[in-house]
């Protein structure tokens, strides 16, 4: 009896569907695998150690950069005696100094953290396998900038606090009277005096320029005495007759220098007595302000709500920048090649996300298949009747909304998904390079639910691939898909999303 042999081409459309899905993921398994650097075995690189005392917003498999160039990544962050504990895998073809200073740094205000290795002396030996980088330089994060913030904040509050009690109510406004009156009363005793010492003032000039001219006088007697005694004393005037009119000269020049002095100093008393009234003037001019609550000074110091109104403004600012900060926005796109109607079905996505474990995605869809209907019409023709069906594609465009909840490895979806009403599963693997999904949405339609099912193999943080089967339910509609896609963070539409949602809140 012949022995029956089964062919591939014997087999059943949902078995050979299954195959070729299987193929596809495990030759995208294995391209990904070597395209985008995953490995089993030992990574290649050298290992290096460096402590922090916090790591705070710093993600594994984050850039370890030397002058602004990505020369390594983070292998794994740890807890080490109460501090951060980075292991670093740096590329093999760069050597790093034992003098490198490491620091933590930001993209930006709001962009992604790294590491940044600071070269020091050009000539310093190298780290070898396992060694540690013991420069480490902290600069203060946001949140220590906000609590400064916070605190200046307070004392600020205290000071006009102090100032209100101090200089507010009925004894405030007495105190602040009696200060603009003691005022007054030194500019009109200034004033007095200035004009009663004015003439004396002038007395004691004149007498100083007539001293001045006695002492010239008296040193031409003296020199006229002098040579009269130089007769008589001729070998002691002979030893000392320069030293005599050098003492004569100096005393000529003391005696010009004190009459300038003298002269100035009376210019500089008239010149300033009216800058000293203009400054008294304006002594009485800013007290009677700050009594009647004039100006900025006046009014911090007579109106309390100001006091609170100021600390509302910081306590905002904070609030708008935490909230700015807190939260990423990743724009995507991807297109996905279905095989059996030998179309390509297209997504643009925005993933927005304020927790590690919490994002909302919204995205449109190009769907070439839309929503589908059979239409079964009867035609009459000669008596008789012929009935025809039709399959009819309608909105061809559709969107999703959807929030998701991340429990460690399993992301739980649900929302609106491609128009309808649906639900997903995600399951995370090596490190989130690999995403394995299912998702079910459009309950409402005739038959069966439409059920897709695939793989998302990231290349790295912007490319990835997609294979899967899509409407695996219906064995009419069923077809297996392959794609491409791409994804960015993107800061601008951060921004522009707080600004618009501060915009609301205030509304």
């Amino acid at each position: 009896m012949a022995e029956k042999h089964t062919s591939i081409l014997s087999l059943s459309p949902e078995a050979k569907v299954g195959i070729f899905v299987l193929a596809g993921i495990v030759i995208l398994v294995y391209m990904s695998l070597r395209v985008g650097g995953m490995q089993f075995g030992r990574s290649e690189g050298y290992t290096l150690y460096v402590t922090f005392n916090s790591a705070a917003g710093l993600d594994k498999d984050a850039s370890v950069r030397v002058a602004g160039v990505e020369i390594g990544r983070i292998k794994d962050i740890s807890l080490k005696d109460n501090q951060a504990y980075l292991t670093l895998l740096i590329q093999p073809g760069v050597k790093i100094g034992r003098d490198f200073r490491a620091v933590l740094t930001t993209k930006g205000l709001l962009g992604e953290r790294y590491l940044e290795l600071i070269p020091g002396e050009p000539n310093a030996p190298p780290l070898k396998e396992g060694e540690r980088i013991t420069h480490v330089t902290s600069y203060a994060d946001m949140d220590k900038l906000i609590t400064i913030l916070s605190d200046v904040a307070t004392d600020i509050k205290t000071v006009s606090e102090s100032l209100s009690k101090a200089l507010g109510g009925k004894e405030g406004e007495a105190s602040l009277k009696n200060i603009v009156k003691n005022i007054e009363d030194i500019s009109f005793r200034l004033n007095r005096l200035i004009e009663k010492n004015d003439v004396p003032l002038s007395d004691t000039l004149k007498n100083l320029n007539q001293f001045s001219v006695e002492v010239r006088d008296a040193a031409k007697n003296l020199n006229t005495a002098i040579e009269k005694t130089s007769g008589n004393l001729n070998g002691l005037i002979d030893e000392n007759r320069g030293n005599l009119k050098e003492a004569v000269e100096n005393l000529k020049a003391a005696a010009t220098a004190m009459q300038q002095a003298m002269e100035s100093v009376s210019k500089i008393t008239k010149d300033a007595e009216p800058g000293i009234k203009s400054t008294i003037d304006s002594a009485n001019s800013i007290a009677k302000k700050l009594d009647t609550g004039e100006g900025t000074l006046g009014k911090l110091i007579n109106d309390s709500a100001i006091h609170d109104n100021l600390n509302k403004t910081i306590t905002g600012i904070n609030s708008y920048i935490e909230r700015a900060e807190s939260f990423h926005t990743f724009i995507g796109y991807r297109a996905e090649y279905l095989f059996d109607p030998q179309k390509t079905k297209s997504y643009f996505s925005l993933r927005v996300q304020p927790k590690a474990d919490k994002y909302y995605l919204i995205e449109l869809v190009s769907d070439p298949q839309g929503k589908r209907r059979k239409e079964t019409r009867d035609i009459t023709t000669g008596g008789a009747t012929t009935s025809t069906t039709e399959v009819r594609t309608t909105d061809s465009f559709k969107f999703s909304i959807q929030i998701a909840k991340r429990f460690k490895d399993v992301v739980l979806r649900g929302g609106i998904i491609e128009s309808t009403g649906g639900a997903g599963l995600d399951y995370y693997i090596f490190r989130d390079r690999v995403r394995l999904y299912l998702e079910a949405f459009d309950f409402s339609r005739k038959g069966r639910l439409h059920a897709k099912a695939g793989t998302q193999i990231n290349f790295n943080k912007y490319f990835f691939l997609t294979a899967g089967v899509d409407d695996f339910a219906d064995r009419t509609w069923r077809s297996a898909y392959l794609g491409i896609g791409l994804q960015f963070e993107d800061d601008d539409v951060k921004y522009l999303l707080s600004g618009a949602g501060s915009a609301v809140g205030n509304l």
